[in-house]
């Protein structure tokens, strides 16, 4: 796995839309010293703090240069829409969690053509990911009745670990978004049960549930825990490039974004 690159964070030049004269006024807000952030609070199912904000900073350093210049100008807006989807859809069905995902994806780009503040823009992308983010949990909705059980520590023990973790992207192709979110998703989800089960083994390698704390780095839970965590990262990358391209959004600056291969378009 590789770590996405860092890339510049200049402006580029900004597209013919009504964002012209919110970009024109960026420059000016991003030179205002950032206001220290409130602590968010997680319930005990999940993702810790620091997981979700590498999982969002991490977006962030994916998402088109003009796009991650202005999340980053309402980086307060930003993490309290996925604060608020992580504690308020945590315990919810999987189904209410993707039509909740669906949603926020289908109306922010209608936000700025209803002369919407760009906070609110800011707030349901942050939606958005934190949903994205949930459904990404490989424990949240297993049909084994032990995930629940481990469930909890799991994210405990990622919140541990996260500091040895390579998180990479997986590619604008690997699988394409092209704007039917719900699908994307559901093939996503397909594939949740075998990460499921690989992190069970390792909780009940005999029958009997053991400490996370005996998991060797090169374990299927840490394994299972860098792929998911790529995959969370990647799905939002993803869903705010398309969001942001369908306002009319500059994305040439897009790092790993190649207009001659396969992309949300």
């Amino acid at each position: 796995m590789h770590k996405p690159d860092s890339p510049s964070f200049g402006l580029p030049a900004p597209p013919a839309s009504r964002l012209v004269l919110f970009l024109a006024g960026l420059l000016l807000l991003l030179s205002v010293p950032a206001p220290c952030l409130p602590a968010a609070t997680y319930g005990p199912a999940t993702y810790g703090p620091a997981t979700t904000k590498r999982m969002t900073d991490l977006t962030l350093r994916l998402a088109p240069v003009a796009l991650r210049n202005a999340l980053l100008a309402y980086r307060i807006d930003l993490d309290r829409g996925v604060s608020d989807a992580l504690t308020g859809y945590a315990a919810r069905p999987t189904a209410d969690i993707l039509d909740a995902a669906v949603r926020e994806f289908d109306l922010v780009p209608t936000l700025l053509q209803t002369t919407e503040p760009f906070q609110q823009v800011a707030y349901h992308m942050g939606m958005t990911a934190g949903l994205i983010y949930l459904l990404n949990d490989p424990l949240r909705a297993g049909q084994d009745p032990r995930a629940a059980q481990v469930r909890a520590d799991y994210l405990a023990y990622m919140e541990r670990k996260l500091p040895l973790m390579v998180v990479a992207f997986d590619g604008y192709d690997s699988p394409p978004l092209t704007g039917d979110l719900r699908s994307y998703l559901i093939q996503r989800l397909d594939g949740m049960p075998r990460y499921e089960q690989a992190v069970l083994f390792c909780y009940f390698p005999h029958g009997k549930r053991v400490s996370s704390d005996t998991f060797d780095d090169r374990s299927n839970a840490f394994g299972v825990a860098e792929v998911v965590l790529s995959h969370a990262v990647s799905d939002a990358a993803k869903s705010w490039f398309y969001m942001w391209k369908s306002m009319g959004g500059d994305v040439a600056a897009t790092p790993f974004y190649h207009p001659g291969e396969k992309h949300a378009s």
